[in-house]
């Protein structure tokens, strides 16, 4: 399958922003959990809460540009939203269902979520209005 160089270099911008969300989403949840000892589960969800907001700053200005409306941050909203509850469910079934440790859950929803959040911010909600 050949990947578009634009499409990929996109997604590359998106990856570095990605990259810079989840050390934010790290950092929060390290502290919420071990400095705050809040419940894994609330403290997963706070800084998801966290990241999201600095994703969006970050990829509205350096990942997907051109002219944004509140339709648009209302899709990246509802994006952000499937992504918070799938984070939410992974991290319940790794906690809860098999009893692992909270950091197998925090691998698990930043190999999945990261993927799913690209493809529909990319080709719906970041999508020019000519071509939406």
């Amino acid at each position: 399958m050949v990947v578009r160089k634009g499409l990929l270099f996109k997604f590359m911008k998106y990856s570095v922003v990605g990259f810079i969300s989840t050390v934010i989403y790290f950092l929060s949840i390290f502290v919420l959990i071990e400095v705050f000892e809040k419940d894994p589960i609330l403290a997963s969800s706070i800084s998801f809460v966290i990241m999201t907001i600095f994703s969006f700053i970050l990829n509205k200005k350096y990942t997907f540009g051109g002219h944004y409306t509140n339709k648009k941050f209302i899709r990246f909203i509802f994006v952000s939203t499937v992504g918070f509850i799938l984070n939410y469910a992974i991290m319940f079934t790794i906690l809860h269902v098999f009893s692992f440790h909270y950091l197998v859950g925090e691998l698990v929803t930043i190999l999945v979520i990261p993927l799913i959040n690209f493809t529909l911010n990319n080709y719906w909600t970041f999508k020019s209005e000519g071509t939406a």
